[in-house]
């Protein structure tokens, strides 16, 4: 019984810590109260549910958009550079629906550097989002994707592709407004 208040409490404080308007102050307590994991210039925009952080990585230059929520209860490792859109879901749990007690599975989800999830990507457990890729709003990412690969629709599929030779010289965690 006093997991389960010990829970809600890490629960309350990190929906306060999302809330907080100042980046600088919201990264510094999931770093050091939370042992959230986080790269140099990163940012993590106001809203963000993140579960279990203590689990969760999130590299260098990369940016979680407004009201994201970051699942890390299966293992959550983000690469550098990548842009999470607004309202990105990132699910590493799920029911087993034909279990009689509707048991509860982990699976860790990998999004791999120079990843852009589009608003309103959901990513199903246990889903690695190859280096490069773009993921079209809306979609859901049920299985692994390949490098540099444009994804849209429910379920995910390969619509079409980005091009390799760029030289990726950004890094949008950077270019954050420091109190939103």
């Amino acid at each position: 019984m006093i997991k389960r208040y010990v829970a809600a409490l890490i629960w309350i404080a990190l929906a306060i810590v999302s809330r907080f308007p100042s980046q600088q102050f919201r990264k510094f307590l999931y770093s050091k109260l939370f042992g959230m994991k986080l790269g140099k210039s990163c940012a993590i925009y106001g809203g963000a549910e993140i579960r279990k952080p203590w689990w969760v990585a999130i590299g260098a230059g990369s940016s979680i958009g407004h009201r994201v929520t970051l699942d890390g209860r299966g293992g959550l490792e983000i690469g550098k550079n990548v842009n999470i859109s607004s309202e990105v879901m990132l699910w590493t749990a799920q029911h087993d629906y034909n279990d009689p007690h509707f048991k509860t599975y982990y699976k860790k989800i990998t999004i791999e550097d120079w990843v852009w999830l589009g608003p309103r990507v959901i990513v199903l457990p246990g889903v690695t989002v190859a280096k490069g890729c773009v993921i079209a709003g809306g979609a859901v990412v049920t299985k692994d994707t390949e490098p540099f690969g444009l994804y849209g629709g429910i379920p995910a599929k390969r619509i079409g592709e980005r091009s390799q030779d760029v030289v990726f010289d950004y890094s949008p965690g950077n270019k954050y407004t420091p109190f939103v």
